[in-house]
């Protein structure tokens, strides 16, 4: 048999190690599917598209028709639900600024920000609080203690409510105060303070408790100064939930 040098033997031996150096370092890596670290980034006007088992779209970050007036390409985002109804897309369909939009199964438009100015384009919010320039609140009282004079009902959907009034104290020896609460007592503004003989309207701001969609009413409240011989009236108007 041949002899073998030593050292050709060391070297197979070396080799060996480093074939199982790296076949261990293959089984520890993350698997293809994932990114643990790092990001991801699609350029060159490249697509990203993630479509249910079927091949029905789901998600689509990319080029999008129709291209821009002056031609140029158009990049969108559009989300589509499991019945292949759009949900939401960021796209412009005229020459028009990209507009955020998010629809109903049916396709309408549930909200949508303007694309000519700042601001929501849907949907249209009512405000119902019309009153007449002479108008005198219909609710009073005399009580030197707050009392409710007119209540709303109220869904919580925002964190603040900005709400609208319209105020008259009756007559010149009279003045007070009034301010809205919740359907627990709880002020959500600071007392307002009504001169003698005053009429007016105005609106405060403040925050209202409870969770999120809770049901609750809001309380305008008034009362007259002691010593006062005539009647304070406070009516409620447009009130909007608002942000922080």
């Amino acid at each position: 048999m041949a002899t073998i040098p030593l050292d050709l033997l060391d070297r197979i031996r070396a080799l060996e190690d480093q074939v199982r150096q790296l076949s261990g370092r293959v089984n520890i890596r993350p698997a293809m599917n994932q990114i643990l670290s790092g990001s991801v980034v699609v350029g060159e006007g490249g697509t990203f598209e993630v479509n249910d088992a079927d091949g029905s779209p789901q998600f689509y970050v990319g080029g999008i028709s129709p291209a821009h007036p002056d031609g140029s390409p158009q990049r969108g985002v559009v989300a589509w639900r499991e019945d292949g109804s759009i949900a939401l897309s960021l796209v412009s369909f005229n020459a028009n600024p990209q507009a955020l939009a998010i629809y109903d199964r049916a396709g309408n438009t549930l909200l949508a920000d303007d694309t000519t100015a700042a601001g929501l384009a849907r949907p249209y919010l009512e405000a119902s609080g019309w009153f007449g320039a002479v108008e005198q609140p219909a609710f009073v009282t005399s009580n030197t203690s707050f009392a409710t004079v007119t209540l709303s009902p109220w869904y919580k959907q925002h964190p603040k409510v900005q709400a609208f009034f319209l105020v008259r104290c009756s007559d010149s020896t009279t003045s007070g105060e009034i301010q809205l609460t919740d359907d627990a007592g709880t002020p959500i503004s600071s007392v307002i303070p009504v001169s003698a003989g005053s009429f007016f309207y105005g609106s405060i701001t403040g925050p209202i408790a409870g969770a999120h969609e809770s049901q609750t009413y809001l309380r305008w409240q008034a009362r007259v100064v002691p010593g006062s011989t005539g009647t304070i009236g406070v009516k409620g108007l447009s009130t909007y939930g608002v942000q922080s």
